[in-house]
């Protein structure tokens, strides 16, 4: 200003404190030296964003005090509402000085200390460089009366560490490139669940128990398919698997092909013994998203056992339901009476899989589909797989109005 007023120090604490919050922690902590009355100011924002080390001069060697000092500083101040961490390791550089235990033992000293701090939002995110490296979590609880949020991305977290049972709180959960190691996973008050590009490691099946889950998203993991327990709350889900998964037989069977040499089969219970292990758990939902390759072996065995979708009224069945008899997609007709809109997307599979012996079976009943409004089939071209959906649609008596096929580069058909 012309005048050299200082308007910004005349806004109310509470917008300044909240313009603080939206800087890099070490930009708002520079702001004390602006004026004696801005001293205190960064150190009641509700708001700690941490971003490093290797754009600091010194990397993990300096950056890492930083952070202790901060978090000391806030010792019996503000409560902190969130909290977001985002460090960015060069292995070979920044932890030259700084071994990777020690790094470890760090981060988790400030998880810690976030926490007892009231956090209610917290996120933590790793990434190395040159070579991908999850920072190991302390089997240890995460155990907070506030926390609501949670983001982890780039750690490796154990049995403790996934035992979400001491933050009563937490209502929505995220996890990205993450390693878990542990055979359960447990929240009673998560409500929001996202796992994605996730390594379970591939000799142990997970348990997952949330029962007040609303919304469930699992997409491109690698390793086990976890077991699900019941989720009376869910609304949507969207499962994705894509090429990495440890859930299929070497000699090419959708049923236990008896081989002990075969890790996919041998492996299949591990400690469970659940006729259902996943498909079970997202019955109730009423938006569902399914897409796996066919020789996912899991969600096949899954149909000779899994109870009705009672409530399912929007589908989306994608590559998995390819089979000889498309038997996953008579099941669904057959099993979620009050399906609105249907969405196929076939894909293009190898002659073996659409013979793969071992493949459910469809029940010799009646389809019925009085719900059924809409059918969507979306495909490159309508060839085989495509008119072999036809003729199973037109059992259901559906009219072809209601029946869409949809092709890029060409207009929507509505004959054949």
């Amino acid at each position: 200003m012309a005048s050299g007023a200082d308007r910004i120090s005349d806004l109310p604490e509470g917008v300044l404190h909240h313009i603080l919050s939206l800087l890099p922690a070490h930009d708002a902590v520079r702001t004390c030296v602006l004026a004696q009355s801005w001293r205190h100011h960064w150190r009641f924002a509700p708001a700690v964003r941490l971003a490093g080390c290797t754009g600091w001069s010194g990397g993990a060697y300096t950056f890492g005090p930083f952070v202790d000092g901060l978090l000391l500083a806030r010792r019996g101040g503000a409560p902190l509402d969130s909290c977001d961490f985002d460090l960015d390791l060069d292995i070979d550089l920044d932890l030259g000085q700084y071994d990777v235990p020690k790094m470890e033992r760090r981060v988790n000293s400030w998880i810690r200390r976030a926490l007892r701090r009231q956090i209610r939002e917290l996120r933590f995110e790793v990434t190395t460089t040159p070579r991908r490296l999850p920072l190991t979590l302390e089997d240890r609880n995460l155990a907070s009366e506030h926390l609501t949020r949670l983001e982890l991305m780039g750690v490796r977290g154990n049995a403790r560490v996934l035992d979400f049972s001491c933050c009563p709180a937490l209502v929505d959960l995220k996890m990205e490139e993450c390693e878990v190691g542990s055979l359960e996973m447990h929240s009673p008050s998560l409500k929001h669940l996202r796992i994605r590009y996730c390594l379970f490691y591939s000799n142990y099946r997970t348990g997952m128990s949330f029962p007040s889950l609303v919304s469930f998203e699992f997409v491109t993991n690698v390793g086990r398919v976890p077991v699900l327990e019941s989720m009376p709350s869910l609304e949507t889900a969207k499962v994705r698997y894509d090429h990495f998964y440890d859930d299929r037989c070497d000699n090419g069977r959708l049923d236990d092909c008896g081989d002990v040499s075969c890790d996919g089969c041998y492996y299949y219970y591990g400690p469970y013994d659940y006729n259902c292990m996943f498909l079970e758990g997202l019955t109730e939902a009423t938006d569902l998203k399914l897409s796996a390759y066919p020789d996912l072996y899991v969600f096949n065995r899954d149909l000779e056992w899994c109870p009705a979708f009672s409530k399912l009224k929007t589908l989306v069945l994608s590559r998995w339901f390819v089979s000889a008899d498309l038997g996953a997609v008579i099941w669904f007709l057959c099993h979620a009476p009050l399906l609105e809109k249907l969405t196929l997307k076939p894909s293009k599979v190898r002659n073996s899989l659409m013979n793969s012996e071992g493949s459910y079976r469809p029940l010799e009943q009646p389809i019925k589909a009085s719900h059924l409004q809409i059918v969507e089939i979306k495909c490159e071209d309508v060839d085989e797989i495509v008119l072999k959906i036809l003729e199973v649609l037109n059992a259901t008596g559906l009219p072809q109005e209601k029946i869409r096929i949809q092709c890029p580069g060409t207009a929507m058909y509505k004959d054949w």
